[in-house]
């Protein structure tokens, strides 16, 4: 019994499916560890040796106007609630800003009032 070489498109068909498999593969890991690195992200970069906090991320408003605005500042999964003092501009959304504040309890767990106003990061 003679068995018929199987056809040159099956050949072609099989090393496209295996360089497709490839790619979806490595666009999987790069995806993991993208989704895995904004998780862990966090807004809060550093206690400075003065007590206040250095903060960078993206604004989110909450509330501005009359004079004074506060909102968060969102790194990854993560956000941090922001009052800044009645002097500073609002700061654009979405944008990156790094803000200098002090731990402020009296606003709720992980607040910080502003030393001064954001600038950009």
């Amino acid at each position: 019994m003679d068995v018929p070489a199987p056809a040159a498109g099956w050949r072609r068909y099989r090393r496209t499916g295996i360089a497709v498999v490839a790619v979806a593969i490595v666009g999987i890991v790069v995806a993991f560890f993208v989704g895995i690195t904004g998780l862990f992200a966090n807004p809060v970069k550093g206690t400075n040796s003065n007590g206040t906090t250095t903060l960078q991320g993206a604004w989110e408003p909450y509330q501005c106007g009359s004079g004074s605005c506060e909102g968060y500042v969102q790194a990854g999964a993560r956000s941090v609630f922001v009052r800044f003092p009645n002097s500073c501009p609002t700061p654009v959304r979405d944008s990156q800003i790094t803000v200098i504040g002090r731990l402020a309890p009296d606003l709720g767990n992980a607040s910080y009032r502003a030393t001064g106003c954001g600038r950009p990061a």
